[in-house]
C-alpha cells in the first residue's frame, strides 16, 4: 500500500504502472509492488486536473491560471521542470482533454477553452464557451467532451456548445514553408501500445 500527498483529481492506468495527481504533484507508482517509483512536483499549490498521454510520454496538469505539460521521461531528475506552461485562465483549470495532436484547457472562471498543440505546447485557438449575455461574468466551462473534430462545452447556467470542425482549417505548425492543414484530424488513434491488445 502507498500513499499520495492529498484527494486526487485524477488517475490512469498504463500497464503496470499508476499516475495519480493529487495535492500538487503526480505520483508513478508500480502496481506490482505498490512503491513509487517517481514523483512529478508541480510549482502549482494544489492541482485541479490531470490528463495523461503514454503514447508520447506526456501528461497534462491544471492549476490556477494555467496548465504544464510534462515528459515524464524527465521525472528522474531532481527538480522537473514542464516543457511548456499553457497560460491564459482566469481561475483554476479543471477541464483537460489530450490526443497526440492536441490539448484543450478550460475551467468554471474562462469564458474561452483553449487549444494548444500536444507536441508544443503552441496555442492554436481559442472557443468561446459561455453565453454573450454572462461573457463578464463567471460562468466558464463547468463540463466539456471533445471527440475528433467535435467539441460540446457546458456552462454553469446549463447551456450548451456544441462546434464541429470538420471543414475548418488552420495553419498550426510555425514552419510557413509547411502546408496548411486540417485543424483537427480526422484520425483514429489508440493510446494503447501494439502489445496491449
Amino acid at each position: 500500500m502507498t500513499s499520495v500527498p492529498g484527494a486526487s483529481v485524477g488517475m490512469k492506468c498504463h500497464e503496470a504502472l499508476l499516475y495519480v495527481a493529487a495535492g500538487s504533484s503526480v505520483s508513478i507508482i508500480d502496481l506490482r509492488t505498490m512503491r513509487k517509483v517517481c514523483t512529478i512536483a508541480s510549482r502549482q499549490s494544489n492541482l485541479y486536473s490531470f490528463e495523461f498521454l503514454p503514447s508520447k510520454s506526456l501528461i497534462c496538469t491544471g492549476g490556477i491560471g494555467r496548465a504544464s505539460l510534462w515528459d515524464i521521461r524527465s521525472c528522474d531528475s531532481p527538480k522537473a521542470e514542464p516543457i511548456t506552461e499553457l497560460d491564459g485562465h482566469m481561475g483554476p483549470v479543471t477541464r483537460l482533454h489530450m490526443d497526440p495532436y492536441k490539448i484543450v484547457t478550460g475551467g468554471p472562471d474562462d469564458t474561452y477553452v483553449n487549444i494548444w498543440e500536444a507536441e508544443t505546447g503552441t496555442q492554436t485557438n481559442s472557443l468561446i464557451c459561455c453565453s454573450p449575455d454572462s461573457f463578464y461574468s463567471s460562468n466558464g466551462c463547468s463540463a466539456m467532451s471533445v471527440d475528433g473534430c467535435r467539441i460540446s462545452c457546458d456552462e454553469e447556467q446549463s447551456v450548451l456548445r456544441y462546434r464541429d470542425f470538420n471543414n475548418a482549417t488552420c495553419v498550426a505548425a510555425s514552419d510557413e514553408s509547411r502546408p496548411a492543414s486540417k485543424f483537427w484530424g480526422l484520425q483514429s488513434y489508440s493510446d494503447a501500445d501494439e502489445s496491449d491488445g
